[in-house]
């Protein structure tokens, strides 16, 4: 097998009178497996290269090895020493001129073997950090967590986050339900949220923009519900609010609709005051 870079190529000289039909049915009975395929295991391709140099090579110096190997004279020493510490490699100074052998193959084997142990230990480093981690990661959302949501696509899937989040406990405020620029877009849209909600058993309360009553199709599942409520209020107001849990889904149904939900726990308080208030003035 001859190295040519990156590329081997595999000579076979075949006797006068031999049968070639013989020789390639046991190489297509022992697959003859690339060399680079080492790098699936971790080494890279300055090791892979020098190692499989070693093993034609034998004990060779340094010069050789950069001839056989490829690998630039600069960064020789370093690939050296990364396979010694895998214990790929191991050297010996004669006449004050260093001289490297290839480990036996069979040492990758110990190397794998090294390589779970640490892997075990970068894992139960993990479980161990995981907690604190958590805590630290739920403290920041819990601060401030604003996300957008742009189209009708981007709505449904924060209507679905809005929806999963609630228990039959819960309850859903929402202030300034309009008609929106696509009424009939919005009709679909908001009749598969409220077949959600029912699933979900959650309460809701709605304030209506007072022009979408005539528009009875969009919020005749509440009307007479035992759960929910609803009222009206003579107000234009260009954004919806939805408050829910510990977020704030702030709503533009525009042709396409905007979402941006706010995760604040004084922002929810806040808004929850503002809503009971302005419930005791709308109508039903």
């Amino acid at each position: 097998m001859v190295n040519c870079g990156q590329n081997y190529y595999l000579y076979i000289s075949v006797p006068i009178g031999g049968d070639i039909r013989k020789i390639f049915k046991y190489l297509n009975s022992n697959v003859i497996m690339d060399v680079f395929d080492l790098r699936k295991v971790g080494l890279t391709d300055g090791e892979v290269k020098l190692y499989d140099a070693l093993l034609e090579l034998g004990e060779t110096t340094r010069a050789q090895l950069v001839k056989k190997s490829g690998v630039s004279p600069s960064k020789i020493y370093d690939v050296i020493n990364r396979l010694t510490e895998k214990g790929l490699v191991s050297s010996v100074k004669k006449q004050g001129i260093l001289h490297f052998s290839a480990a036996t193959p069979e040492r990758l084997k110990d190397f794998i073997d090294q390589k779970e142990v640490e892997i075990g230990k970068e894992r139960q480093l993990i479980t161990e950090l995981l907690p604190s981690l958590l805590a630290k990661y739920q403290k920041t959302e819990e601060e401030t967590d604003v996300e957008v949501f742009y189209g009708w696509g981007g709505l449904k899937t924060v209507f679905l986050d809005l929806e999963n989040s609630m228990s039959k406990e819960d309850e859903s405020l929402v202030f300034g339900a309009s008609i929106g620029k696509n009424p009939e877009q919005a009709d679909i849209f908001f009749t598969k949220h409220q077949q959600r909600v029912e699933k979900r058993g959650y309460k809701v309360r709605i304030i209506f923009n007072e022009d979408l009553r005539p528009r009875r199709d969009r919020y005749k599942y509440y009307v007479g519900h035992k759960r929910h409520e609803i009222r009206f209020l003579h107000s234009h107001t260009f954004t919806e609010l939805y408050i829910y849990k510990k977020s704030v889904l702030f709503l533009m149904l525009l042709n396409k609709p905007i979402a941006i939900n706010v995760k604040n726990a004084e922002v929810v308080d806040s808004f929850r005051k503002f809503f009971e208030t302005i419930w005791k003035e709308a109508k039903k």
